[in-house]
């Protein structure tokens, strides 16, 4: 007995058949916009990769044709360039720590002072939480002169073994989540466990802290893009360990490279275009843990 094949879009031709003229009218308008929107996300990333097979003279040619000869040699060539006397591996490599020890110094301090704030009350528990707001207004370049000469007394620039000190404010973005994130767990959970002999610090870590996991990877994996991507602070606080943005911000002007033939955008496409695979492998993994960052707490009765 043969199987009938069930049409995939079944369903789909179904509600559409009950829906009001008035609603495929606006469905169909807004998955043209969205369409669109999509396409003008899309076409920068095509664009640099069709760029990044051409050589110097083929891009000044014709900058939206595609290459004579598809050559992948400017990505062999990338790995010779040289910034700041550092390598495209060290600067992966340094991106690598940064990225990391700024992502967990900065997601465990957070936690410890949004946990605080939120369930124990103390005398200004709720100033705090007004002061981090304000410190989110306050646009960037108003801290700046005063954060760089802090860390330049401090001697934490251009020093790994002090500059993650820059990361453990625990009053970013980072907080303010996690700080409603606690308010939402139910504090029965906790009586429950100081009734069982458990003390504050085991409350945290083993109550709390998987209730708020959802959020906390969420957080995580946006701080690691963050980070990734930024590089203004490893150009201002880590000159001597520049990091691939760095690198990518300085390549027109502090690359060199063997080959003269392949300097320039092409290069410059392929090294953003290397410079994102991990970035695009951490979404693809983690996807579903940002898009499903709902509360699951809870007591039943």
């Amino acid at each position: 007995m043969k199987k009938t094949r069930k049409f995939p879009f079944k369903g789909l031709v179904a509600r559409w058949r009950q829906w009001s003229l008035q609603e495929r009218i606006l469905l169909t308008v807004s998955s043209v916009i969205f369409l669109f929107y999509a396409a003008s996300l899309i076409y920068p990333f095509v664009w640099a990769l069709i760029n990044s097979g051409k050589t110097l003279s083929e891009f000044y040619d014709n900058q939206f044709s595609l290459p004579k000869n598809w050559g992948w040699q400017n990505y062999i060539h990338v790995f010779e360039l040289q910034v700041r006397k550092t390598s495209l591996v060290g600067m992966i490599g340094n991106s690598f720590w940064v990225t990391i020890i700024a992502t967990g110094v900065g997601i465990i301090s957070s936690i410890c002072t949004a946990y605080a704030c939120s369930k124990y009350r103390f005398r200004g528990s709720k100033i705090f939480y007004s002061i981090a707001i304000f410190i989110q207004v306050i646009p960037l370049v108003g801290n700046m002169p005063a954060t760089y000469k802090l860390a330049a007394d401090l001697g934490m620039v251009d020093n790994p073994a002090l500059i993650w000190l820059m990361w453990g404010g625990g009053f970013g973005f980072a907080f303010i989540t996690l700080y409603s994130y606690f308010q939402s767990v139910s504090w029965g959970y906790a009586e429950a466990a100081f009734i069982d002999g458990a003390n504050h610090l085991q409350v945290l870590l083993r109550i709390m802290l998987p209730q708020a996991l959802p959020a906390i990877v969420s957080i995580a994996i946006i701080n690691f893009i963050g980070t990734w991507n930024d590089y203004m602070t490893p150009y201002l606080y880590l000159p001597s360990y520049p990091t691939l943005s760095v690198g990518l911000y300085l390549i027109e002007t502090e690359a060199q490279v063997s080959n003269s033939s392949v300097k320039g955008a092409p290069l410059y496409f392929s090294a953003i275009l290397l410079s994102m695979i991990p970035i695009i492998v951490i979404y693809c993994c983690f996807q579903k843990v940002i898009m499903q960052n709902t509360v699951a707490g809870g007591l039943k009765g």
